[in-house]
């Protein structure tokens, strides 16, 4: 018998899932202790392979501290429509890494480089 393929809403939550998770730096591990799964079924989650129970949803949401309806951004009817995290995981790299410079000056520093960075590529195109 073949298994069906995901639902495409199973497969956006799912990576609206890794995204929120990526994004708030936790692991799944944690995210794991915290449904009180393992973090095989947390992968599986954002994978598709398993669908996450509405209960699944309040408590990830909860622990989130968003709305249920973030974790469906991007599903068309289902959700907000708008892609929850538009940005490459490169950018959320660097997101992570300038909010944990401690110095509010240094963080200044970075972003007035890159308005001017900006700045000097609109002024080019």
């Amino acid at each position: 018998m073949v298994k069906n393929a995901p639902h495409e809403v199973d497969v956006r939550v799912g990576q609206n899932l890794k995204a929120l998770r990526s994004q708030r730096n936790v692991s799944q591990e944690r995210l794991g202790e915290v449904l009180g799964i393992t973090f095989q079924q947390v992968q599986k989650y954002e994978k598709a392979r398993n669908r996450i129970s509405s209960s699944k949803l309040s408590q990830i949401a909860k622990f989130f501290q968003v709305d249920v309806a973030t974790l469906f951004s991007g599903t068309g009817d289902y959700g907000a429509g708008e892609t929850l995290f538009p940005f490459s995981p490169e950018a959320l790299a660097i997101a992570q890494t300038y909010d944990s410079i401690p110095s509010d000056k240094v963080r200044r520093a970075i972003s007035g480089l890159i308005r001017t960075l900006q700045i000097d590529q609109e002024a080019e195109s």
